[in-house]
This record gives structure tokens, sequence and C-alpha cells, in this order.
């Protein structure tokens, strides 16, 4: 008997809605050569005239403007638009919380959203990485893809991928930005469950190497509304494996509301004061929605 696909997971056909989307960066420009523009940051050749320089020796003489000369009897040289590629690297949480409940499938969910997210990147003829963090505080790297065929190795490495444990996601974070220090976009995609001063260390962390960042918080729905499948019993820590028994009384459930709006509204403060995109999607809910109205609200995602 086959087994059943989660109800989160994103079938390749299904990635075909997401044409047309690009991925929108403010930073994150890398030494390669590549399709992106980057205004205020002339170079030597390329499509767009974006400045004028006195000419020097050694200058290009093919991009002095003669019609400049003849006006002002000046040799001024044309510089460039930076046209360079943009390395997208996700950062894809692989602690043992992203399984649980395993009801919520939020990390069935989690690797829809990657995928979704990486099929518009490489569409767009950005290179992607993918980098799942683990307990032991490295992370496990995909090769760096440039080309749409891509997608279908990531959605092998994503299927076959194993969690387990916990993660800081500081330490994470930290040792992902020594390992790779050029400049990029990091997409960290994880259900944040941790210390928001834990993840405020982590954003900083890569924000010092240069990486414009964005947090992708993937939710379960049982975590938003415990009452709708727990009442009574056990609760485990899954990464840790201490229990505590738990009755869901309506105090008890109001706590829970309290504490949990608490820590949604810290994660948006960090995000804000750091200046990164925060977005929030309930997994198993419309991703298509998520990807195409919310992340466009924030941003993130625009037509191309």
């Amino acid at each position: 008997m086959s087994r059943p696909t989660p109800r989160g997971a994103l079938d390749l056909a299904e990635l075909a809605r997401f044409d047309g989307l690009t991925l929108h960066v403010r930073r994150g420009m890398g030494e390669r050569p590549g399709e992106r523009r980057f205004p205020g940051r002339a170079q030597a050749s390329g499509v767009e005239v974006e400045a004028y320089s006195p000419y020097a020796p050694g200058d290009d003489l093919r991009h002095l403007d003669w019609s400049a000369m003849a006006r002002l009897d000046q040799l001024l040289v044309r510089r460039f638009t930076a046209e360079r590629e943009v390395r997208f690297h996700v950062l894809l949480d692989a602690s043992a919380s992203m399984d649980a409940p395993p009801e919520d499938e939020k990390r069935a969910g989690a690797q829809a959203l990657v995928l979704a997210l990486a099929y518009v990147a490489l569409k767009a003829n950005d290179a992607v990485q993918v980098a799942w963090l683990r307990g032991d505080g490295a992370a496990a790297t995909s090769p760096v893809h440039r080309h749409r065929r891509g997608v279908r190795a990531l959605a092998k490495l994503l299927a076959a991928s194993e969690i387990g444990g916990r993660v800081r996601l500081d330490a994470a974070c930290e040792d992902y930005a020594r390992r790779h220090p050029e400049a990029g976009v990091a997409l960290l995609v994880s259900d944040l469950m941790t210390e928001p001063a834990e993840i405020e260390r982590g954003i900083l962390a890569l924000q010092a190497r240069g990486f414009e960042v964005h947090l992708l918080h993937v939710i379960g729905a049982s975590e938003l509304d415990p009452a709708d499948r727990f009442t009574r019993g056990i609760l485990v820590d899954v990464e840790t494996g201490a229990t505590h028994p738990m009755v869901l009384t309506s105090a008890v459930a109001a706590r829970y509301r309290e504490v949990l709006d608490a820590h949604l509204a810290a994660l948006r403060e960090v995000a804000a004061r750091l200046r990164c995109t925060y977005a929030r999607w309930t997994a198993g809910t419309d991703l298509a929605a998520f990807v195409t109205i919310e992340l466009a609200r924030t941003g993130l995602v625009r037509r191309r």
C-alpha cells in the first residue's frame, strides 16, 4: 500500500501556480554575474547606464561618452548598474518540534513552503541552497542550484531529510553565517518554538555577515487552538523528553492564549527592530494564498 501524501505536502505539478513571481531583495548582491540589477552599485560594464565618471587611464575606451565630450570638452566614462546573482539561503529548522504534534504536519508544510520559494527563485534565474539546521549546531546543506531542474533534486532531498533533537537557532545561524560569509538572502523557515532573544541573536549573526534576513514562521493549527484537539493528558516535550500532566480548563486555555499572543508579538517586535520580514503561516492552510498574498504584502514576493 502506498504511503498517503501529507496534506501539507506540495505536488511538483502544483508549482506552476507560482509562475510569474519573483523574490524581491533589497540587498544580498553576490559576486557572480547575474540578472539582478542593484542601483547604486555602478560597475564598468553592463546594460543600464547609471552614472558617469571622469576618464582615468585603464578605463575601457568603448564606454567613453563622445557626445558628453563634445558638449563639455571632458572625457567621461559611462558606469552601469551592477548586475549580480542573488543566492537564497533557505535555512530550514530540523528540530523535533517541527513534527509535533504530528497531526499539524508542520514539517510537511515547511517543506512545501521551501519548495515553493525555491521554485520562484530558480524560475527567476537566482541561486538556491537549502540548509537543515540540526541539534548539533552544524547545518547539512544541499548543493547550490542555479537551474529550474534543481527543484526536483531539492524535492527529493526534502522528502528524505531527517529531523530530531533540539536546535539552538542562534548557534545554528551563527555557525551557518561563519561557514558562508558571502552575501546573500537568508530565508529562515521554522516554528520558532524558542525564546525570541535566541532568534534575535541568530538574525544578528546573519546580518553581521551581510545577509538580508526574512523570518518565515510555520505554526500548527493545534498550537493556535489546542482545545480543538486536546483537553487532558500528559504533555511530552519532544526535544527534551520532559513530561507534564495537563488539564485544559478554561482558565488554563486563557493563560495559554496570553502566553502565545505575547510570544507572537515578541517575534513581530524582533523582526521590526532588526528590519527583517516576518510572516506567519498555519500549516495545512492555503499555501498559494500565503505566498501570493501574505508574502506579497510583506514585500518578499512580487510579480515579474
